[in-house]
């Protein structure tokens, strides 16, 4: 028998008010002066109601963001897909989208979250990774197969980000050009 856990609704609306105030203040105001008063003046919380759900304003960052992360992959990634041509190019695109929408969300605070959402995607992608490759391929070694997780999170997110960073084309005609030779050619 599975038992699911349960948690409080008020926790989840008031972890979810949290979040939309950070949000709202990071498009405002550069993390450093960014302060915990600012986010519960903005959602209407006290001081203790922020400390019994995060440590400090970068506990929050980088709760939401991968909070985002998270929801972002997810709706594009089904967990029991299989690890394929089509599954790497939905989780490119969705990785360059969020690249794209935290960059222009986050102007102000770019460098600052450059580091946290290149660490929180790498993770969390190699969690999905390893999981697809786990199921396709269960005789093989754990390490093995986290270690190719790994190399897969990593690189696809290197790809992104040169391609936000250097290409013109679209995520889909960029992704599409270079994943056949890499699939077809390379891992032949």
């Amino acid at each position: 028998m599975t038992t699911t856990e349960y948690i409080d609704p008020r926790i989840i609306r008031t972890k979810k008010l949290l979040m939309d105030a950070f949000r709202k203040i990071a498009k405002e105001k550069e993390l450093h002066t960014m302060t915990v008063k600012d986010i519960t003046d903005e959602a209407t919380v006290n001081r203790a109601t922020f400390y019994a759900h995060f440590i400090d304003k970068y506990d929050i960052m980088d709760y939401t963001l991968s909070e985002t992360i998270l929801k972002n992959l997810n709706s594009t990634l089904n967990v029991s897909s299989e690890l394929n041509h089509d599954t790497l190019c939905n989780i490119f695109i969705t990785i360059t989208s969020y690249i794209q929408s935290t960059h222009e969300e986050c102007k102000l605070n770019s460098e600052a979250y450059g580091k946290i959402v290149e660490k929180r995607i790498k993770e969390e992608l190699e969690d999905i990774f390893l999981s697809l490759i786990e199921q396709q391929h269960p005789s093989e070694s754990r390490e093995t197969l986290a270690t190719s997780a790994r190399f897969l999170s990593w690189g696809l997110y290197g790809v992104a980000h040169h391609w936000f960073y250097t290409s013109n084309e679209s995520p889909q005609v960029y992704i599409e050009k270079s994943l056949p030779f890499l699939t077809q050619k390379i891992l032949k």
